[in-house]
């Protein structure tokens, strides 16, 4: 294998582990750009120095290039593991961690020179993720809400404590704003989320036990919110 061999293979592997950390920065994942450049050319070096050893080590009998490999798809499920997170009834980090474990298998056939296979895989894995992102996007529309909770000047009670109260019921927050209200004493905190149809009252309910809370109004994103 020669120099060049080998910045082709390090160079393809970051092309291509950056094309999809970049679609996962840009989706505000935990493991984005850099991560996934990271993890792919490491994939690929592990296989490039597995070959190398497998053949300048073939005079002292058979050497199997593929025990290096294999210990990094087992070690590449602890990296994945850390972008999973539980937040409520609800888990996050599934798919990050699904491209992370794609990306080292990515980057080992980079090192072993198979190029035509990872360069379908990553075309294949870019075309999963944006579409599922495009109908993530979708859904949202559909089923975003908007929550105003009305709060005593002097509650208690936070957007945070509100949050984890959505996040409970599987809820995900998109964005939230607090303000004063029109009546003296009182802030109006609005959060927009997405939550399930089935927890929608139970979460309202415990909403509207938090100290503090006077009221609290739900109704689509875009339209006018109806009291509880």
């Amino acid at each position: 294998m020669t120099e060049m061999d080998l910045l082709v293979r390090i160079l393809a592997a970051t092309v291509m582990g950056g094309l999809v950390g970049l679609e996962r920065e840009l989706n505000g994942c935990a493991a984005g750009l850099r991560t996934h450049i990271l993890v792919c050319i490491g994939s690929t070096l592990f296989m490039i120095t597995s070959i190398g050893m497998a053949e300048g080590y073939a005079h002292m009998g058979a050497v199997d290039p593929s025990r290096i490999a294999a210990g990094v798809v087992t070690g590449i499920g602890f990296l994945g593991a850390g972008a999973i997170m539980r937040y409520g009834t609800s888990v996050r980090g599934l798919t990050t961690a699904a491209s992370i474990w794609a990306i080292s298998a990515i980057g080992l056939a980079a090192g072993a020179g198979m190029f035509v296979a990872a360069i379908i895989t990553t075309t294949v894995a870019l075309i999963i993720l944006i579409l599922s992102r495009l109908e993530e996007i979708a859904q949202i529309k559909r089923q975003s809400r908007r929550i105003v909770a009305t709060l005593s000047s002097d509650s208690e009670t936070s957007a945070d404590d509100i949050q984890k109260i959505i996040g409970a019921y599987g809820g995900r927050t998109r964005k939230v704003s607090a303000s004063e209200s029109k009546r003296d004493g009182e802030v109006d905190i609005e959060i927009h989320v997405m939550l399930p149809r089935a927890y929608r009252q139970d979460a309202m309910t415990e909403l509207r036990c938090l100290p503090g809370v006077i009221s609290v109004d739900w109704g689509p994103a875009e339209e006018k919110v109806n009291k509880l």
